[in-house]
């Protein structure tokens, strides 16, 4: 498949195509970083939603990649 055809299709395509996952895991932002990988861990996902612990609204996702990355190269 050529790059030029992606913009032939939305990401919305891809969600229809692999079905609508029911949002049932989540961490909030006073989450500890064992707390997510052990959630993520237990779940087999490599990511998660993280909410604010004081709005309860959507802030991002953390991933184990991201985890890494802090844990590898924060100073």
């Amino acid at each position: 498949m050529k790059a030029t055809a992606l913009d032939k299709y939305t990401v919305r395509d891809v969600l229809e195509y692999r079905g609508h996952p029911q949002l049932h895991h989540s961490v909030d932002d006073a989450s500890t970083i064992e707390d997510a990988l052990a959630l993520m861990d237990s779940h087999g996902i490599v990511s998660v939603p993280v909410f604010s612990s004081a709005s309860e609204s959507f802030i991002d996702i953390v991933s184990v990649y991201d985890i890494r990355d802090y844990i590898t190269c924060a100073k």
